[in-house]
């Protein structure tokens, strides 16, 4: 399966998507963790795409425990916007469930 196909790739983009117009919406608004949250949320699509052009085995799998990482890493760094008022709920449960629905679906690849 080439890369390029891969649902969780999608998800990846999307969540990316999701974040840049999240932050285009808040232009007044301070909203927390920006810098991390760009690097992180890129991330994920860059480490998978990385992986699955690396073929199968240790390589591949390095680079989507990576990718994994960066997803806990950027749902830890979302939080405290939604916790501080930042950001409502109708913002904040749909970007946090695609992360977590990302993150399953890395922690199955790895474990196939």
């Amino acid at each position: 399966m080439a890369y390029r196909d891969l649902d969780v790739l999608d998800a990846a983009e999307r969540a990316a998507d999701m974040l840049e117009a999240l932050i285009a919406r808040h232009p007044g608004r301070q909203l927390l963790h920006v810098s991390q949250l760009r690097r992180c949320v890129q991330s994920i699509a860059a480490n998978i795409s990385e992986g699955f052009g690396r073929g199968n085995g240790r390589e591949r799998n390095h680079s989507l425990e990576i990718a994994r990482g960066e997803t806990e890493e950027a749902i830890r760094h979302l939080s405290p916007n939604y916790r501080t008022s930042r950001i409502d709920s109708s913002e904040y449960w749909p970007f946090h469930n695609l992360l977590v629905v990302i993150s399953k679906m890395l922690t199955s690849l790895l474990n196939h």
